[in-house]
């Protein structure tokens, strides 16, 4: 492909002037005649951001709602908001009623008006709940319309509700002896009815198989071994063969040797091997134990699709769809599995959702083949990018037309299948996720989860409404009733669809601010970057005193100057504190951001987005819908990840984000305690090592392995964030002060304590305020330290936040801090460019000369503003903490450490130098 005419495509051509510059997937390096610092004459750039501008996140159902990504939503036809999380429809028979399964509610809709909702339970508790607080995928309406069948989720159970009492009116287990077989831990996900035979069929995730119920006696006549953490079920039109779509790549094996009483003893404190690798399919030996292999991703049971003949029971094929893991495309090496998802089936074709890599995969499931796959192009600006995550599909009786919910472009695709061309789209809400057409082919009915997003959660003149304030509740999802377009409806639809995406920027460059307009264009004064992620804190918070921002002080509880309250208390014990100093005066001394946004609703998100990783939908679900984890269940499934901190290999993008980004284009990089939070580890105070234990054999991606530290602990808040400073002076001294080691260009650090937990008076922890003030002190010594390196000359700190879940904000709740600290970051500046963690890889991939890598690198903000050509080398001393709410020496008595205000203050770095670099280099065998 010609690289300029491809860039030229893409939206990144350089007015005026001639340009070769990236291609998406290989990353070569982009080159203009303006080179260099000391160009003369200003280069004109068209870059792609998204269209808030300087706008604040706002909700308009009447006109355009801003997102946290800077996007906009509009959706089309008439819209309710209903409850949060919405990933299943069902519509009646008769056509009146859709219903809508979230986690543990129920919604009815009348389809003929759409404001009118039943939410079951209500909020006035006049209708209980049925579900009692779990529910996942599927649900199915039966031929009368009179019975709702929900699936259980993590009850591992089938549901039945009377749809004109609301009531429930009974449920089928999935757990108990089945063929001499006893199954337990059942984790029902998606469903259908098969009027036919008056049966079910129903997937059961935790034991890896789909049943079949027979609804006249209520009991399970058929159990068929299905692929890993099967997904998405779909029958064929003549009843005689059922699809299995199954996202799981892998089965994860207990630790061996570990049992529930030995667990704080033999679990791994370290993930034994990167994937995929040599060690991760056959297993290494750790410590004398053999901690064996995963296999290979390529097996049929991983990411794949399973067709079923229901006259035998037998799967007769299994189809890998997607691009595969380590399969080369445009350069770059597939490192996450296409993540096969829903199925939609016609009388000869069935088609399969593939959320990882933007494409529909069909199958001739009666002649047992594959055909060429569509793929979804919705824009040249886009296309050679992945982000637009398929999800849920609809068929039209004809067979012509295929609805595909993109969960990332906030949109409904419209396919022609003959042809495999894209129509057009249709604007939806935030996080769309399922799409049915009405019996008479005339409406089109459309769930999105996120709908408009969150809006204000606290502050001057909020009214709390029924479900609450935090930020997964108050986010409500839409439901939207769209009459089927015609052509010309569809032209302006889609128009509508990429202005909320994207719009081509122009930028001047004139090669003197640090942060090139694009990747590759030239070098950046800016040679090392820290990239600093905390834990949980809203912008109001923690920012809301300080002057230029658009704050509400009356949220400021980690600011100065505040009481801080006895423990599960209104009784105040601490007048006039001063709680999180050092990011005040961080902030008022380099630049903040009172306009920046965490795309993430909670951490499961945030550690993705974060790194470049797009949450596909088994993520998303994942995040919304309530799971049990049991390391010793017999139910594979029950081992499977579903983490907060860490990646798992479920959840990677196409050609991953930012490790796989920096690892292709070869730039240095290091990680401090990112991605070690997987599910079920063990979190005490004495895991120093890497901050957790686990008892699963969960990997590491395979380019963060050998670059992530054996000392320093990750996520884990009963460590104190003043002993992660002393590991990483410690380690930045042996390896890269006094060490032979090149600093690399990225650093990356996870420092949690922010994140809060419960109060620990003998740790030194006596309020909520005090993880507030661990964390502000620790930040402080960081920077203080870093700014006395002589790498500081050419160093960019950036400060921010996982996820705002933890607080209140009077803008939107998923607005949070957002520190730009450095010697070229204008110093006292607040920029209100509206940002989100896009904004902050670019800069990365700018800075770097790394390629984009997806489509929300791509279209992000450029924050050029918080920059300047001149820097101011002045060196950072940081703040002491107010011991009234943290005592740091309290909090590392327990480690028999001394906390020396003075030593710390003067920035004196190791003592026995010798010898602590020995110790150190043995630890890292």
């Amino acid at each position: 492909m010609n690289t300029k005419l491809l860039i030229c495509l893409a939206g990144l051509c350089v007015a005026g002037q001639g340009a070769v510059a990236q291609t998406p997937q290989s990353g070569a390096q982009a080159q203009t005649s303006a080179q260099g610092a000391g160009a003369q004459k200003a280069a004109s750039l068209t870059t792609l951001q998204v269209p808030a501008g300087a706008a604040y996140c706002h909700i308009d159902p009447q006109g355009e709602t801003v997102l946290p990504s800077g996007r906009l939503v509009t959706p089309a036809g008439e819209t309710v908001r209903i409850t949060r999380s919405a990933f299943s429809i069902a519509l009646s028979p008769d056509g009146q009623t859709a219903l809508v399964l979230h986690n543990g509610v129920v919604s009815l809709i009348r389809t003929d008006n759409i404001q009118d909702v039943t939410r079951i339970p209500s909020y006035d508790h006049t209708i209980p709940s049925i579900l009692n607080g779990a529910s996942f995928l599927g649900a199915a309406i039966s031929p009368d319309s009179k019975t709702a069948y929900l699936s259980g989720g993590d009850r591992g159970n089938v549901v039945l509700l009377d749809l004109a009492t609301r009531k429930k009116v009974g449920e089928i287990p999935l757990n108990g002896e089945f063929d001499g077989v006893h199954y337990e831990d059942s984790y029902t996900s998606d469903l259908l009815l098969d009027s036919s035979r008056n049966e079910l069929l129903v997937l059961d995730r935790g034991n890896f198989r789909m049943v079949r119920i027979d609804l006249a006696t209520k009991k399970i006549t058929a159990s068929v071994k299905v692929g890993r953490i099967p997904f998405g079920v779909a029958l064929s039109p003549d009843g005689q063969t059922a699809l299995v779509a199954n996202v799981g790549l892998y089965a994860y094996p207990l630790v061996p040797g570990v049992t529930p009483h030995n667990k704080d003893t033999m679990m791994l404190d370290f993930p034994p091997y990167g994937v995929v690798t040599k060690a991760s399919e056959e297993g290494v030996t750790i410590d004398g134990r053999k901690i064996p292999g995963l296999g290979s991703p390529h097996v049929p049971d991983a990411m794949s699709v399973f067709t079923i003949d229901l006259n035998t029971n037998q799967v007769v094929d299994k189809f890998k769809t997607g691009f595969q893991i380590g399969q080369m495309l445009e350069g770059a090496e597939i490192v996450g599995g296409a993540s096969p998802n829903s199925i939609a089936v016609g009388t000869g074709r069935a088609y399969v959702s593939n959320a990882t890599d933007d494409i529909i995969s069909v199958i001739d499931y009666k002649a047992h083949k594959m055909l060429p796959d569509i793929h979804l192009s919705v824009d040249p600006a886009l296309d050679h990018y992945r982000g637009l995550m398929p999800f849920g599909l609809c068929l039209s009786k004809d067979e012509s037309t295929l609805y595909v919910a993109l969960l990332g472009l906030n949109a409904v695709a419209v396919v022609d299948t003959k042809s495999g061309e894209t129509r057009g789209l249709i604007p939806t809400g935030w996080g769309t996720t399922r799409v049915v057409l009405s019996a008479d082919q005339q409406n089109l009915f459309i769930t999105s989860a996120r709908g408009y997003g969150a809006g204000p959660n606290g502050g001057k003149g909020f009214v709390k409404p029924p479900q609450g304030t935090y930020i997964g509740d108050i986010q409500l999802s839409t439901f939207q009733k769209v009459p089927v377009p015609d052509a010309a409806a569809l032209q302006q639809y889609t128009a509508q669809v990429l202005h909320n995406t994207y719009a081509k920027t122009i930028a001047t460059d004139d090669g003197a601010n640090p942060l090139p307009p694009l990747p590759g264009l030239r070098e950046s004064p800016i040679r090392y970057i820290m990239y600093i992620t905390k834990e949980n804190r809203t912008y109001d918070e923690v920012m809301g005193q300080l002057e230029g921002g658009k704050g509400d002080s009356t949220l400021s509880r980690f600011g100065i100057h505040v009481p801080v309250n006895q423990a599960y208390s209104k009784t105040v014990a601490v007048q006039d504190a001063l709680v999180m100093p050092n990011h005040l005066r961080l902030a008022k001394a380099f630049a903040f951001s009172d306009n920046f946004y965490c795309d993430s609703d909670a951490s499961i998100h945030g550690h993705h987005w974060m790194v470049g990783t797009i949450p596909n939908e088994y993520v998303e679900v994942n995040s919304a819908e309530g799971g049990s984890f049991n390391a010793f269940s017999s139910a594979p499934g029950r081992r499977f990840p579903g983490s907060t901190g860490g990646m798992d290999p479920e959840d990677y993008n196409e050609i991953g984000g930012l490790w796989e980004n920096m690892d292709r284009h070869h730039i240095p990089f290091y990680n401090f305690g990112e991605a070690n939070e997987y599910t079920g580890v063990w979190e005490e105070w004495n895991e120093t090592k890497f901050g957790s234990m686990q008892p699963v054999v969960f990997p590491l991606p395979k380019a963060l392995y050998d670059r992530t530290s054996r000392t320093y602990a990750g996520f884990n808040t009963n460590i104190p964030d003043q002993l992660r400073v002393d590991q990483f002076e410690r380690e930045f001294t042996l390896r890269w002060l006094k060490g032979s080691e090149p600093l690399p260009r990225l650093l990356v650090m996870q420092l949690p304590n922010d994140h809060g937990s419960s109060p620990r008076p003998k740790d030194g922890y006596p309020f909520l305020q005090s993880y507030e003030a661990d964390n502000d002190l620790a930040l402080g010594r960081i920077i203080q330290f870093l700014s006395h390196t002589p790498y500081w000359k050419h160093m960019l700190v950036i400060v921010t936040e996982d996820d705002a879940q933890g607080g209140a904000d009077h803008i939107d709740a998923h607005r949070s801090d957002l520190l730009l600290i450095g010697p070229y970051v204008r110093h006292g500046y607040v920029s209100h460019t509206h940002a989100n963690f896009g904004s902050l890889l670019k800069v990365i991939y700018n800075i770097t000369g790394a390629g984009y890598v997806n489509q929300y690198d791509l279209t992000a903000s450029l924050l050029s503003d918080f920059f300047t050509p001149t820097p101011d080398l002045t060196p950072y001393m940081a703040v002491p903490s107010d011991t009234r709410v943290f005592d740091p020496q309290k909090a590392l008595d327990r480690y028999h450490r001394t906390f020396d205000w003075k030593k710390v203050h003067q920035g004196a770095l190791l003592d026995d130098e010798d010898d602590q670099r020995a110790e150190f280099y043995q630890g890292h065998k």
